[in-house]
C-alpha cells in the first residue's frame, strides 16, 4: 500500500476484493485501520445488493468527516450505508461517539446495542438467509483484554463474549466476507493482543471455510 495515499490504497482494495469474488472466494481482510472495510464492502455490494452487515466495535464510526477527511477509520461505515442504505448495518459494542451520531442512529438508520452483545442472537436469526458481512474492531474487547490497539475503550466485551458471538456467526448460511481490524502491536509489548488478534482470525476462517464447505 503506498503509505498516507488513502484513495490510492482504497482502490487497490477494491480491484483486489473484486477479483476474489470473482475467482468464486470469500475476502478475508486483516487490517489495521479500519477504513480497509469500506473499499472490501463496496466491491462486494456491486454483486450482493440485498448486503447486511454485523460490526462489532467500541465506536459508531458513524461520523460524515473527522479531522477534516472524508474518510477514515471514523467514517467508514457512514460512507457503507450511504449505498446499502437502512436498516441494513447492525452495530454491538457501542460505547463511543458523538452526540451528532447518536441522534442520527436514533432516527432508525442503523441498528445499534450499545456496550454488549445483547440481542445478537435474534440478529442472527433474522439475517440467516440473506447476504451478510461481518466486521470485526477488536477494541470492542475490554483493554485489559486487548489494549494493542489505537483507540481503547474501556467497559469492553470479554473474549468469552467474542468466542459466543462467533458460535452465533456459524448459524449464517450466507456470510460472503468478513475482516478483523484495529490491532497495533507495538501498543501492547506482552504480545497478548496479537496473540487474541490471531485466535480470533483463526477462528473467524474456519467460520468461512465452513461456508464454502456448504
Amino acid at each position: 500500500m503506498p503509505i498516507g495515499d488513502v484513495k490510492t490504497s482504497l482502490d487497490i482494495i477494491y480491484k483486489t476484493t473484486k477479483k476474489i469474488i470473482k475467482d468464486n472466494k470469500l475476502p478475508m481482510m486483516v487490517g489495521g485501520e479500519h477504513l480497509v472495510t469500506y473499499a472490501v464492502i463496496k466491491a462486494l455490494f456491486k454483486k450482493y445488493p440485498n448486503l447486511h452487515i454485523i460490526h462489532l466495535d467500541a465506536h459508531t464510526d458513524l461520523s460524515e468527516s473527522f479531522l477534516g477527511m472524508k474518510f477514515s477509520h471514523a467514517t467508514f461505515m457512514r460512507h457503507v450505508y450511504n449505498f446499502v442504505g437502512d436498516n441494513k448495518i447492525y452495530q454491538f459494542g457501542i460505547r463511543s461517539g458523538d452526540e451528532k451520531e447518536f441522534k442520527w442512529v436514533k432516527e432508525g438508520h442503523v441498528y445499534q446495542q450499545k456496550y454488549d452483545l445483547n440481542g445478537l442472537d435474534e440478529v442472527v436469526k433474522k439475517l440467516k438467509d440473506v447476504p451478510v458481512y461481518i466486521a470485526i474492531d477488536l477494541d470492542v474487547l475490554d483493554p485489559s483484554v486487548f489494549p494493542g490497539t489505537g483507540t481503547p475503550e474501556p467497559g469492553g466485551i470479554t473474549y468469552k463474549e467474542l468466542l459466543c458471538a462467533f458460535e452465533q456467526f456459524s448459524k449464517l448460511n450466507k456470510i460472503v466476507g468478513a475482516d478483523i481490524v484495529e490491532l497495533s502491536p507495538m501498543l501492547d509489548p506482552s504480545q497478548t493482543s496479537t496473540i487474541v488478534a490471531a485466535k480470533s482470525l483463526r477462528e473467524l476462517i474456519l467460520i468461512l471455510q465452513k461456508q464454502k464447505q456448504n
